[in-house]
């Protein structure tokens, strides 16, 4: 990886306190770049053959229409994956001693929850536990400059809360304003620090034709969600920039991806930064071999879970 091109931390911290978000260009050099684009491509083809489906119960369970109802009010999903979504979210339940949730699934916490793998019917995909399915990743969420920055936003302790590939798909539409977990949970007003940075690793080019990021400047100061929908905002920006390039932005800056409005998909690796005592959005811990955790530093393996959650006491 090239550091060269970097700018300092400091500026880095600044602009993200000022209005949000922040693009550094050219962290990483085009053959590393090459070469996690051609991973992922692998890791999608080897998990649309072989989606993530615990199979149905012996007795099999009617899906939650309800709850499967919110999903399809999010994401356009086919009805393969809506039925695998029913039973992630019923074999969830099953292991977690076939204990039910308190509240409709709207008002479930995100973190909580399964997220379709394959949405916009099918032409979009993520991968989760991304560090877990490939190694090589790793060096993204260690960069000193990204780590400088949360260890002077977060705090030294920070954890990661979430790392996944987002793969946008040709001709798809835009998503709708938000605010990132977990100010989603937070009643008005909502915090006047930090509880999270999201950062998006730009594996293709990031441009306003392809989906790239949108965000509001400024709307972290507002200590409001944004309003629903898909509407220009004033002060809305796109952060666009060359693949090997990340985009930074606080939790609680307003952002949505756009449309991609070209015949090619739209591809970059997620890495979510928060505060120790938030809880993620993905357990990247448990997945852990122990032979790749001897491949990665002790910094690394406390950003995943390691000696970062409750002990059993006594």
């Amino acid at each position: 990886m090239s550091s060269s091109l970097v700018p300092s931390a400091a500026a880095t911290i600044e602009q993200l306190h000022r209005d949000g978000y922040a693009v550094i260009e050219d962290v990483v050099d085009r053959a590393t770049v090459r070469d996690l684009r051609d991973r992922v491509e692998g890791l999608l083809r080897h998990e649309r053959e072989h989606p993530f489906d615990p199979g149905a119960d012996r007795v099999e369970v009617a899906p939650d229409e309800v709850a499967l109802a919110h999903f399809d009010k999010i994401w356009q999903l086919s009805d393969d994956e809506r039925r695998r979504v029913a039973r992630r979210i019923r074999h969830r339940q099953r292991e977690e001693l076939d204990t039910p949730w308190p509240v409709p699934a709207a008002d479930v916490c995100i973190s909580f929850t399964h997220i379709p793998t394959l949405f916009d019917d099918g032409r979009s995909q993520r991968i989760f536990n991304l560090i877990n399915k490939d190694l090589a990743f790793a060096p993204l969420v260690e960069h000193p400059t990204l780590l400088d920055v949360m260890d002077a936003v977060l705090g030294r302790d920070a954890v990661i809360l979430d790392m996944s590939v987002n793969h946008v798909g040709a001709h798809t539409d835009s998503g709708g304003w938000h605010v990132d977990s977990p100010i989603t949970q937070v009643p008005e007003p909502l915090p006047s620090f930090t509880l999270s940075i999201q950062s998006a690793w730009m594996l293709d080019d990031f441009t306003a034709a392809n989906g790239a990021t949108h965000v509001v400047r400024g709307s972290h100061l507002t200590l409001r969600r944004p309003p629903t929908g898909h509407d220009h905002q004033e002060g809305e920006v796109v952060l666009e920039g060359a693949a090997g390039s990340v985009a930074l932005w606080l939790s609680q800056t307003w952002h949505r991806h756009g449309a991609n409005l070209t015949d090619a998909p739209r591809c970059g690796v997620i890495v979510q930064y928060g505060r120790s005592w938030v809880k993620p959005f993905v357990d990247l811990r448990t997945p852990m071999t122990a032979e790749q955790a001897r491949q990665l530093s002790p910094r690394l393996r406390y950003l995943m879970g390691c000696n970062a959650s409750a002990p059993v006491r006594g």
